[in-house]
Formats: structure tokens, C-alpha cells, sequence
């Protein structure tokens, strides 16, 4: 009797390890869904605080309406200061919204310039007054999820797995509880890299046209897709990429006529580097130089160490034989280099693991394994790490939540376990062309 428990007990063990790794990607993305679900009557409000940035509501939707308010300074936007650090296009597509909503009349005779960033925040309750203005992020938030079920939908993925990575891609953190609860235009940006990530090897002229002008128009809205214009380099596209320039070109500097011309470049400028040389990123893992500020290391030394770590995000990506690797290189270069970054870039880490998914992930290999847990870590709502941490929210430190703490970790950890990757098939390369040349050597 015993001996055959023991049996049928191997044998549902090997069916679980059986499991292709997309598919326990898959299966524990969703059991953490699921359980959050389930728990979240009992959690209450503090099951929110706990899985939202910074545990609170306080800047719930607050990037959307900042841009808004921004955006109305139109010629004078870059005067509010380092706030105001998105591109012109972006504020010319809330000012359009501003427009719709009447947001502009609601604020007629306000100066806007003079009130402190704190206060302007403060002013969402207010905005929200203005017709059809929460109508108007309703949409816009369902449009920004709209164009991830649709780049999803171009995937070559089985239908049933199409709508698992949809249900998937809209409960996670990066995107629901980031990008989405903050309004940023971070998930407009990355979905339009996604999807020209699908169309750039498109048989169709069109399409392939279609991804330079979506590639130029993210940069035009968040400036640093333009690494995406590495993808043509190194595959030696150079008509594409000397087009790409141009649309990006036209995207992000003729936009500058209506906001603050040859002056508001200079502001925007001044915003950015003031940006880059800040010293206050103690303990923001989102990024590079917090990264290295938490142990201490600023100033001229952390600038020179930031460039050193993008330089070499460029040379991997240059240098790496796998397509999946690749994208690792790229999500992190566009996730981790910008200053100030949030947990809504993580988002770009979805360009490996659609790639991963689509030509890698059916392979049962101990690596494959690896990355499943890691896409699954990074994108999931950690209700298991919730609970085995009693749902507390913070470290202490500023933006460090402990659902931060976990997802960033696996972020970082799929970066490191890439280039360990990378490092493990050059030794092997090297070990197999060395023993060769002493095989020759001896026969000769």
C-alpha cells in the first residue's frame, strides 16, 4: 500500500516538474492573482496600501493630472522646474485632453507657475470637477491596457495562452498597480515599443515602417526608446535607422514650437541634468545610481559609474548571440538608466519575456526554469511573498515598499542571471575551440 502511494506520488511529482516553464510561468502568476483575490476582503484597505507605490492614496492618478497642469503652461512648461521633465509631445497630448475636459477653463486666471508642486498635487480634487474629466481617464487608462492585449494578440502564442499572458500582463504590478494607478504614460510608451519590437521583422514594407514611426513617437513622448534604435545598428539596417533618426527627429523637436521653443530645450536640459547630479536616491533600487548611491558612492565618481553601466548594457546588447538576452539588455537599459525611475518601467522587461515566451519558453531547461520564476516574480502580484511577510508595507526608506523590495530584486536578478548566461557560453566556447587546437595539435 505504501509502496504504491510512494508510486502515484512520483509519478503526479514528475507530471508538476513536467510542466513547460511558460506554463508555470503562467500557473504561479495567476495562483498569485487568484490568492490576492481572495484575500483581499479580509485584507481590507490595507491590502491596497500594501500592493500600490509608496502604501498610500495620496498621488493616486497624480502623473496624469500633473501633466495636465503642466501641459497649460504651454509655452512657460518647462519654467515649473525639474517636475516638469517630460517631453513636449507628451504635454502636447494632456493639453489635448485639457482641451477635451475643459480642464483649461475650470483653471482660467489660476497662476499655475506660482503654486508649490505640494499644492498643485493637491489639486486633483479640483480637476476632477471639470466635465467628463474622470470619464476621460477611464479611457485613457483602458486604452493604454487595450494596446497590450493587442500586441498580444500579433504574439505567435496558442489562443489559451494568449489570454492567460493578457490576464497576466493586466494584473501586474508594473502596469495595474503602477503605471495605471499613477496615469503615467509610461504604459502608452512601452506598449508602443512592444508592439514595434512585433512589427520591425514583418514581412509587410508597412508594418516595418509602422515600427520606426512607433519606435520615433515613444521617444518622442519619454526620450530614452530611442536605444531602441541599437536593434537596427546591429543588425545592420542602417536605411531604417537613418529614417528612424529623422522621425525621431520631427517627433521630438518640432513639438518645441508650441512649448517654450530654443528656450524650453535650454529648461528642459537644465531639468534633466539637475535630474542626473541629484544626490538624495539613497536606497531607490529602481535604478543604477540609487543603486550605487545606497552604498555611499556619488558625485563625479557615481556620474562616471552610471555611464559605465549603460555603455556596457549597450556593448551586451551589441555583442550577444540570443535574441531573449538581447531584450534583458534593452528593458534594462530603458528601466534602469533613467534617474527617478518607478516600478511603471519595469514594464519595458516585458519586450524578453515576450520574446522569451514566443521562441524560448517551451524548452525545458534548467535556465528556462530560472526566467519563469524571475517573469513571474517580476510581473505577478507577490501574494506569497505577502504573506510570508505578513503583508508589511515599508522599509522605511523613500519608495522602498516591500512589494518594491521583492519585484526589483527579481528585476536585477534577471539581469545578472543574463549576463551570467552570457559569460557561461563564451568560457564554454573558449574551453571547446581550446581543446580542439590541442586535439589538432596532438594528431598533427
Amino acid at each position: 500500500m505504501f509502496k504504491e502511494l510512494q508510486i502515484i506520488l512520483k509519478r503526479k511529482l514528475q507530471r508538476i516538474i513536467r510542466l513547460k516553464p511558460f506554463t508555470l510561468f503562467l500557473a504561479v502568476s495567476l495562483i498569485n492573482a487568484l490568492l490576492f483575490l481572495i484575500l483581499m476582503p479580509f485584507l481590507g484597505e490595507h491590502g491596497f496600501n500594501w500592493v500600490v507605490m509608496e502604501n498610500n492614496s495620496d498621488f493616486e492618478s497624480a502623473d496624469y493630472f500633473l501633466c495636465i497642469l503642466f501641459s497649460l503652461g504651454k509655452k512657460d512648461v518647462y519654467r515649473f522646474g525639474v517636475d516638469a521633465c517630460y517631453s513636449p509631445l507628451s504635454y502636447a497630448f494632456f493639453y489635448c485632453i485639457s482641451k477635451i475636459t475643459s480642464t483649461d477653463k475650470l483653471l482660467q486666471g489660476l497662476d499655475l507657475l506660482s503654486i508649490p508642486y505640494e499644492d498643485l498635487i493637491g489639486m486633483t480634487p479640483k480637476l476632477l470637477t471639470s466635465p467628463y474629466q474622470l470619464l476621460a481617464f477611464v479611457i485613457y487608462s483602458i486604452a493604454g491596457i487595450a494596446l497590450y492585449i493587442f500586441v498580444i494578440g500579433e504574439l505567435n502564442l496558442e489562443k489559451w495562452k494568449g489570454y492567460l499572458l493578457s490576464l497576466m500582463v493586466l494584473t501586474s504590478v508594473p502596469l495595474m498597480f503602477g503605471a495605471v494607478e499613477r496615469g503615467n504614460l509610461t504604459m502608452y510608451v512601452a506598449a508602443m515599443v512592444l508592439l514595434a519590437l512585433v512589427f520591425k521583422d514583418s514581412s509587410s514594407p508597412v508594418k516595418r515602417e509602422l515600427a520606426l514611426l512607433l519606435i520615433a513617437a515613444a521617444a518622442g513622448l519619454k526620450f530614452y526608446p530611442a536605444f531602441m534604435g541599437i536593434l537596427y545598428l546591429k543588425e545592420k539596417r542602417f536605411k531604417e535607422a537613418g529614417r528612424l533618426i529623422l522621425y525621431g527627429i520631427l517627433f521630438v523637436f518640432v513639438p518645441f514650437v508650441f512649448f517654450g521653443g530654443i528656450d524650453g530645450i535650454i529648461e528642459l536640459l537644465n531639468s534633466l541634468s539637475s535630474l542626473a547630479i541629484q544626490n538624495n536616491y539613497r536606497c531607490r533600487i529602481q535604478f543604477f545610481k540609487g543603486i550605487i548611491m545606497t552604498f555611499g558612492i556619488s558625485g563625479m565618481i557615481g556620474n562616471l559609474l552610471n555611464t559605465g553601466f549603460i555603455c556596457v548594457l549597450i556593448i551586451l546588447m551589441l555583442v550577444t548571440g540570443n535574441k531573449t538576452r538581447m531584450m534583458v539588455y534593452l528593458a534594462a537599459a530603458l528601466a534602469f538608466y533613467p534617474p527617478n525611475a518607478y516600478r511603471y518601467t519595469l514594464l519595458f522587461f516585458l519586450l524578453p519575456l515576450f520574446t522569451w515566451a514566443v521562441e524560448e519558453a517551451e524548452k525545458c531547461s534548467s535556465s528556462n526554469y530560472v526566467k519563469a520564476f524571475l517573469f513571474s516574480s517580476i510581473f505577478s502580484i507577490p501574494t506569497l511573498w505577502g504573506i510570508i511577510t505578513h503583508f508589511r508595507l515599508s522599509f522605511g526608506y523613500y519608495t522602498l515598499t516591500y512589494v518594491e523590495f521583492f519585484i526589483y530584486l527579481a528585476a536585477w536578478g534577471l539581469l545578472g542571471f543574463t549576463i551570467l548566461e552570457d559569460i557561461t557560453e563564451v568560457v564554454t566556447w573558449y574551453r571547446s575551440k581550446t581543446c580542439k587546437v590541442k586535439r589538432s595539435g596532438i594528431t598533427g
